[in-house]
């Protein structure tokens, strides 16, 4: 499977960018590893290519970027 367009204009790792209107949010959790338990980790899937997304928040409100889900 392939990322549409708009997903290949996402650059994984680089804080503040924004998503695309094909984004979906589909909640979020927070991470049980050892010092990111106070972290967000929001998932999002593309209505368009279907490709999973994570957006990570630390515990003090900065935008980590996002990643591809595993």
């Amino acid at each position: 499977m392939s990322t549409c367009t708009a997903c290949q204009t996402i650059r994984a790792g680089q804080a503040g960018q924004s998503s695309h209107p094909g984004l979906v949010h589909q909640g979020y959790v927070t991470p049980t590893q050892k010092g990111r338990e106070l972290n967000r980790e929001d998932r999002y899937r593309c209505v368009h290519c279907e490709t999973k997304w994570l957006r990570e928040t630390d515990r003090w409100g900065i935008d980590m970027g996002f990643k591809l889900a595993p």
